[in-house]
């Protein structure tokens, strides 16, 4: 699991965020909130063993869940990681959280610039992929986002998500029968996907 060596890191990263910002309260509460589920003491060796893993979990959606708002506070955060750790599977993880930033507040060439690092420290970083061949497909630049999205396919075959946007490029360059076919097996992966299935509709028109 890619996020394993993330886990560990991230810990150690809050504990030194709050030595070195220590005078700065958006740094403590987001330090404190990162390091709450290891707070109280464990009761028994099983709840040693289970709840830091709970805490870290919630470390790391808390990442990109700072990502996904536009907060930029996950900028330092992710810096401190790249900045004290070189196992390339926690830099990934950071320069791609940085990626997911910068493309939610719209500055292109900084999501595809930390998007290409993640892809560097990773290859096999699929979410990576994805997410620059989302932004190629929606400046109209079809053919490099088909590109993209065929390496992630190389790396994971269950992603409903990347065989949207493959038929949504195709979409683009008016090849509806292969756009059809992959909006057909996002529904097949997830039949609930209602922007497949409109998209289908859409082509057959």
């Amino acid at each position: 699991m890619r996020h394993r060596s993330f886990i560990k890191t991230i810990v150690f990263v809050a504990l030194h965020m709050a030595r070195v910002y220590y005078k700065n309260h958006i740094f403590l509460l987001c330090c404190s909130s990162i390091l709450l589920g290891c707070s109280q003491q464990p009761e028994s060796q099983e709840s040693t063993i289970v709840n830091p893993e709970k805490a870290t979990t919630s470390s790391i959606e808390q990442l990109y869940q700072m990502a996904s708002e536009k907060n930029s506070t996950c900028l330092p955060l992710t810096d401190s990681i790249l900045n004290t750790t070189s196992d390339p599977n926690s830099r990934a993880e950071a320069f791609y959280i940085k990626g997911l930033y910068y493309s939610n507040i719209k500055d292109v060439s900084k999501a595809e610039q930390y998007l290409d690092s993640t892809i560097r420290e990773n290859y096999t970083f699929y979410d990576a992929y994805i997410e620059k061949g989302i932004l190629l497909n929606e400046r109209g630049d079809y053919k490099n986002a088909l590109n993209t999205f065929q390496i992630a396919l190389e790396i994971t075959k269950n992603n409903a998500d990347l065989y949207y946007w493959i038929g949504k490029s195709y979409e683009g360059l008016k090849m509806n029968k292969e756009a059809q076919a992959y909006y057909n097996m996002t529904l097949k992966l997830d039949p609930t996907y209602q922007s497949a299935e409109e998209a289908l509709k859409r082509t057959k028109q």
